[in-house]
């Protein structure tokens, strides 16, 4: 496949570009500054600098791929950080519909699943920034032409990419946390195999 990644610098991102790498891939990793990726140097690897909130940027890079991967999320939960979410949503969507790339792919957060647990209720209050702000990502992907997929996650852990649960619609039986390599995995296979489009997906390990 030849891939657009967004986040390509975070740790998923990471994970999502070694994998995609190893298996024979090329990649197109945008990045807010070259030395973001200035370690990582591979022939099948183009590293592009620019925004990812600016569809004008994307819609120059996203002729000759076939799917856009976004693992972009904030990294506080503060609400000029999240809206990296809702604000990236309406680039991608924008420069996608206008460059005729169909595929879609993004990492979301297991909080927008209903669940009247106490835990649950007390993250969605701590982190009411981000709830809200990948719901409106969410909002905007699903209202588009695309052939998306959402993987909403919880808790990420740096394991090895030993297995996960995944369910349609729904966060699997017992949640749990789930290492990023588990979630690059899983976003690369559903690139190739295509099995939940317009599809909300739960992952857990």
């Amino acid at each position: 496949m030849n891939i657009v990644l967004l986040g390509a610098n975070g740790r998923t991102g990471r994970d999502v570009l070694g994998l995609a790498l190893s298996a024979g891939d090329g990649v197109t990793a945008l990045v807010r500054a070259e030395s973001k990726l200035g370690e990582v140097s591979h022939e099948r690897l183009e590293v592009r600098v620019g925004d990812a909130c600016d569809p004008r940027v994307l819609e120059a890079i996203l002729p000759g791929h076939d799917v856009v991967i976004s693992t972009l999320g904030p990294r506080l939960p503060t609400k000029a950080a999240t809206a990296v979410y809702s604000d990236s949503a309406a680039s991608i969507v924008d420069a996608m519909q206008a460059s005729g790339v169909h595929r879609l792919l993004v990492t979301s957060t297991t909080l927008l699943f209903p669940s009247a647990g106490l835990l649950d209720r007390l993250l969605r209050r701590l982190t009411s920034n981000v709830v809200r702000e990948a719901g409106r990502m969410e909002e905007r992907i699903r209202s588009s032409s695309l052939d998306w997929t959402i993987a909403r996650v919880g808790f990420l852990t740096n394991g090895p990419a030993t297995g996960y649960r995944h369910a349609a619609g729904a966060s699997p039986e017992g949640g749990g946390s789930i290492s990023r390599a588990a979630v690059a995995r899983f976003l690369l296979a559903e690139a190739r195999e295509s099995a939940h489009v317009c599809q909300v997906v739960g992952l857990s390990g």
